[in-house]
């Protein structure tokens, strides 16, 4: 790890001469809306790391669905700081925005960066969450001198297939299934990996998404594009041995059995990795492992069939029946290790938004109440559906219930700058 930290530490203060005079950036300080010189309505959020600052530092930049750049830097600023690794949120690209304008944003955003921070395209890698991940592998699609991207939540194919692909796929995450097929063609893709963790539908926790600092690092030094570091790559390979162990000991084997194809995939080139082939191959000739594909399997099968029967139930049936099943959901998935049940929740809600926002343009005040009782019951955190109520109940003229659940919304985290640019909730 010394090598690494030499190799970035010129000094701070090539950063600083680097930077404009307007932005004079502090290391160890997340800065959360910084705008744009040359288009004051863009913005970004960065975090320079304490320790390891040099002219050409790497750069992780992240693509939030909400456009809360913030977000992932203030959560991974820990991790920037142990591996050297600049932070930089982009507060212009949220759902519901064209990939034309995301892009042509993008495009403004990093030009300024490369001139204020000196930062070279080959040493960024773009990490989107959700539908941040599209628009982070669009970018990085349209730009060739930019060869790393992270997904998480969501994916689409990449258009320059040049790209190293790193994914994030939360076992708890409705989208899980869908990530997996992504995965399956990409199987003979060297560029493309899939982690799997036991994630919601969210940001990686910092445990998981520190496997996203290790991938930058390893791989710039497969493609020699670093110094290797040796005692980086050996410590690597410990964490991993020792996670791979632990798995197999609990009898957790098909989970085991990935982690030897992360360390196999992270460590090639770099350091011998016969260790995790010899434990692929025993852990595959084990009854228990074939059993657990199969269960795997009939699950995914099972999965399939009731988002079906959701999508058909989820008008001809009245609210008893969906008070009654989202009730047995949330109960069956408190003790449920392969988080079909929390996708199955996941889902509903996906659906209560998308069908939501269907029915507000129809002013479809019938629907509008079947769709957000199913939402909030299957998300009661998700201050959308909170949002969503507040707005109903202000259509029907119940002003206090509009309050009450304005007020639920705030309390969940909402975006106030919404509300103040409501037309029917600004005024409650």
């Amino acid at each position: 790890m010394k090598k690494i930290v030499i190799f970035y530490c010129l000094t701070f203060l090539l950063l600083l001469q680097a930077c404009s005079q307007q932005q004079k950036i502090e290391r160890g300080k997340v800065y959360n809306h910084l705008t744009l010189n040359n288009d004051t309505s863009l913005s970004y959020a960065i975090y320079v790391p304490v320790n390891t600052v040099r002219k050409d530092s790497l750069v992780f930049i992240f693509f939030d669905p909400h456009g809360s750049g913030e977000l992932p830097v203030n959560m991974y600023k820990n991790l920037a700081d142990k591996y050297g690794i600049t932070l930089i949120g982009n507060n212009n690209s949220a759902n519901g925005t064209d990939f034309n304008t995301i892009s042509s944003n993008f495009s403004t955003l990093l030009n300024e960066l490369k001139s204020s921070y000196s930062i070279a395209e080959k040493n960024i890698a773009l990490w989107g969450f959700s539908g941040g991940s599209k628009a982070a592998i669009y970018n990085a699609g349209l730009n060739n001198n930019i060869a790393y991207c992270i997904y998480g939540g969501s994916v689409m194919s990449a258009q320059n297939k040049n790209i190293e692909l790193l994914g994030f796929n939360g076992k708890q995450d409705m989208n899980y299934t869908d990530l997996l097929t992504f995965a399956s063609q990409q199987q003979n893709n060297p560029k493309h990996f899939q982690i799997a963790s036991n994630g919601k539908h969210a940001w990686p926790d910092t445990v998981t998404a520190e496997d996203a600092f290790r991938w930058l690092l390893l791989k710039k030094m497969q493609k020699k594009e670093m110094p290797l570091d040796r005692i980086f790559a050996a410590k690597c390979f410990a964490y991993f041995k020792k996670q791979t162990d632990k798995l197999i000991q609990s009898n957790q084997l098909t989970d085991a059995y990935q982690t030897c194809n992360k360390s196999i995939h992270f460590l090639q080139k770099l350091i011998a990795t016969n260790y995790f082939t010899k434990q692929k191959d025993s852990i595959s000739g084990k009854s228990l492992f074939k059993k657990q594909v199969q269960e795997l399997q009939s699950t995914f099968v099972k999965e399939s069939q009731l988002k079906t029967q959701y999508q058909t139930n989820f008008f001809s049936m009245d609210t008893l029946y969906w008070k009654k099943e989202i009730e047995q959901l949330w109960s069956a998935s408190k003790s449920d290790p392969t988080g079909i049940y929390n996708r199955l929740l996941g889902f509903l809600s996906l659906a209560g938004y998308s069908y939501a926002s269907q029915a507000f343009q129809a002013n479809d005040i019938k629907a509008l109440e079947q769709i957000l009782f199913i939402y909030q019951h299957s998300d009661p955190a998700n201050p959308e559906q909170a949002y969503m109520r507040a707005k109903l109940y202000a259509l029907k003229n119940e002003k206090e219930k509009a309050k009450t659940a304005l007020d639920e919304s705030i309390k969940l985290g909402i975006d106030k700058n919404r509300i103040a640019n409501d037309i029917l909730l600004k005024n409650l």
